[in-house]
């Protein structure tokens, strides 16, 4: 059940994140603010701490450029990884054969709209609604074969009947927006149907970092130390 809760590693270097490293978390996620820094040697550097590795680039371009980027990535075989829905289907297929081509496991997610967006945001960029924008950006993750989407806990609901994994970032303890707009606790996500959640700030600013994810699996429900 642990692995159900993703430390994001959105540090400036590799001794930054050795403070974060804990027995009890199982999948850590390397954006680009580490992956710029750091390159693979992230994914070494975790993968030798018997973690494994979300890494979440959030590829986006056209659907070759998408495909020449996972022939590196899949080498390393992580056990996420991530392509901008907008990046449209035909990656996803292609992401799909590829990933069937070299023998990998990697779980294929769509970034359908960053939790940064607010409802208004969403209108200016000419998507309707965030709800609008979300279900048509995850229609094409799964027609394209993707195994999951990355969304908010407010629209899982809407996706609840595809047969897609629900990745959802945003998650504070407390409501606390800063720039993600749309946020939730790790209770709330999983009720809504989460498959796994993605925390950062939540453990990266904690005075004590390991219990503070501690804390987040038992809002979860996956700890319980009142016995």
């Amino acid at each position: 059940m642990y692995r159900r809760v993703i430390v994001a590693l959105d540090v400036d270097s590799l001794e930054e994140a050795e403070r974060f490293i804990f027995p009890e978390a199982y999948v850590y996620k390397v954006g680009w603010r580490l992956f710029a820094k750091e390159g693979f040697k992230a994914l070494k550097f975790l993968e030798g701490r018997g973690k494994r590795v979300f890494l979440d680039l959030k590829l986006g371009d056209i659907p070759s450029t998408v495909e020449a980027a996972l022939g590196e990535i899949f080498k390393y075989n992580p056990y996420m990884t991530t392509i901008h829905a907008v990046s449209g289907k035909e990656a996803f297929l292609r992401a799909r054969q590829l990933r069937e081509k070299m023998g990998k496991d990697t779980i294929i997610l769509g970034v359908t709209l960053l939790t940064s967006l607010s409802p208004e945001d969403v209108v200016a960029m000419g998507m309707g609604s965030v709800e609008e924008g979300v279900k048509a950006l995850a229609k094409v993750v799964e027609e394209g074969g993707g195994d999951g989407v990355v969304c908010s806990t407010q629209e899982l609901l809407l996706l609840k009947d595809l047969k897609l994994l629900k990745v959802v970032p945003g998650i504070r303890l407390a409501e606390k927006e800063e720039d993600q707009k749309r946020v939730a606790t790790p209770y709330e996500a999983f009720q809504s149907g989460a498959d796994f959640i993605v925390v950062g700030r939540e453990i990266l600013r904690a005075q004590d970092p390991r219990r503070r994810f501690i804390e987040i699996l038992m809002d979860a429900g996956f700890l319980d130390f009142s016995h």
